[in-house]
């Protein structure tokens, strides 16, 4: 008997897909962005938040690599600052997490509309705290690389590896 209402319980949370759950929020009271999210991109948000993500600012402080360059762009330094405010790989989605945000239904308002600043006053830390900031910062990682090792950072990392393994010829 206890089987079958632990089975009705589960089905009651409302599972979406394999991949993300709708959890009862009235209960857990929880930021309604994150919970509601794929888990693949909660995950990389936890990360950035954090600040243990897969770029190269955490990546060289555990030494896995040997410098801060941006994959993406080439910037000299690759920081969580220069993903989500200045990387010129991620410029489109960049403008539509700060200055447009995104119209219907489950739309936002973007986070310089929200905080009522401009980005470059605002610092990450504040923005991945600030609730009203998640849903935004979650489409931006739906829609970016941002925090994942990619095909790219492979590729340069071989190449590196090929150059000192020449010796650099």
């Amino acid at each position: 008997m206890k089987w079958e209402e632990s089975k009705k319980e589960i089905k009651e949370l409302g599972k979406k897909s394999k991949h993300s759950y709708q959890y009862d929020l009235v209960k857990r009271e929880g930021n309604s962005a994150v919970m509601g999210a794929k888990k693949t991109i909660v995950a990389r948000f936890d990360q950035l938040k954090s600040g243990h993500a897969l770029i190269a600012k955490y990546l060289l402080q555990i030494g896995k690599r040997r410098d801060m360059k941006c994959w993406w762009c080439g910037h000299e330094y690759q920081t969580r600052d220069h993903l989500f405010k200045w990387c010129k790989r991620w410029k489109r989605e960049q403008k539509r997490l700060w200055v447009d945000g995104q119209e219907g239904e489950d739309g936002y308002e973007g986070i310089e509309k929200v905080l009522k600043k401009p980005k470059i006053s605002l610092p990450m830390s504040l923005i991945f705290a600030e609730e009203k900031c998640s849903q935004a910062l979650m489409d931006f990682l739906s829609c970016t690389d941002v925090g994942r090792i990619s095909r790219v950072v492979e590729e340069v990392e071989n190449s590196d590896h090929e150059e000192s393994s020449d010796g650099g010829v």
